[in-house]
């Protein structure tokens, strides 16, 4: 195992390995006065001396060695975050935020955490892809994954209309701030969906899964792997289609949202025969509901 490796450690493993070291070290000097004639104090002195010998002695050859080897950052820019740090991550990239992009499937972390956190801020520019509600081949799928998977809604069960419902309301949650806050906010549909969602701003991107109790992925806009996952969100959203999010109340309250605002946004979306289906009263219900999945 190599420094860096170990440095790298959650902070439980690395506090492991130190106590593993100077257990090491005491079997080591128990032995070896148990089985010499020297005093303790002598051996004690002899072992430390030789530890400090081997560290200049390691330090001096990997200054030598790495004299002659080209630094490669192969690090830098690439975090694993531990699933206990993920939401301090994301707010530190919400805080400074003034574009956001969002590639996943329901989009409910982003209705329910970035819409609030940055739809009064100036000027700010948020888009967002979401599987296509109305492919009910696509929602079928979906369902069957999402009844595979240790989500963070474990034990919901899903089908072709609950999926399409999860992003209908995506879809309604959207069109408010549109017609009601400062910010600008795109939504796209796409005929596919991933397992990986993408959080990005300028600066950095999250990429997480379904269940927030496995570790996230924090690629920093300096690492070359940042512009291949900007490319790939933008390339999804050429290939989409864009909703028309029109057909939402001005001056009104998230919560004052009511079945006939459902309907204006949905026909202007294309989807009225979902809205029949699912019906307005439904989603007013699943508006009303929104929150946060990953709050504790």
């Amino acid at each position: 195992m190599d420094p860096q490796t170990i440095l790298t450690l959650p902070k439980e493993h690395r506090r492991t390995f130190v106590w593993l070291l100077i257990a090491l070290f005491v079997v080591a000097l128990m032995l070896d006065w148990n089985l010499s004639t020297l005093p303790f104090s002598e051996a004690f002195v002899g072992y430390v001396r030789a530890i400090a010998a081997a560290i200049l002695t390691s330090l001096f050859l990997l200054w030598v060695i790495s004299s002659f080897i080209p630094h490669h950052m192969t690090g830098e820019g690439l975090v694993e975050l531990e699933a206990g740090k993920i939401t301090r991550e994301f707010d530190e990239l919400l805080g400074t935020a003034t574009r956001w992009r969002y590639k996943g499937n329901f989009g409910r972390y982003m209705r329910a955490k970035v819409l609030p956190a940055l739809a009064g801020r100036q000027n700010c520019h948020i888009s967002a892809c979401v599987i296509d509600p109305n492919d009910n081949d696509l929602c079928t799928k979906h369902a069957l994954y999402r009844s595979q998977i240790n989500s963070i809604d474990k034990g919901k069960r899903y089908d072709a209309d609950t999926v399409a419902l999860e992003v209908l309301v995506t879809v309604v949650i959207c069109a408010w701030y549109t017609a009601n806050c400062r910010a600008t906010v795109e939504l796209y549909l796409t005929a596919a969906f991933d397992p990986v969602r993408i959080d990005s701003n300028d600066d950095a991107m999250i990429l997480t899964v379904e269940d927030r109790r496995r570790p996230a992925l924090k690629i920093t806009r300096n690492h070359f792997i940042y512009e291949h996952f900007e490319t790939s969100m933008e390339y999804a959203r050429n290939q989409g289609s864009k909703v028309n999010l029109g057909g939402m109340r001005c001056d009104i309250e998230l919560a004052q949202i009511e079945a006939q605002d459902v309907s204006n946004v949905l026909a202007l979306a294309g989807m009225t025969e979902l809205c029949d289906r699912i019906t307005p009263a439904e989603m007013v219900r699943a508006c009303r509901e929104v929150r946060n999945p990953y709050e504790n």
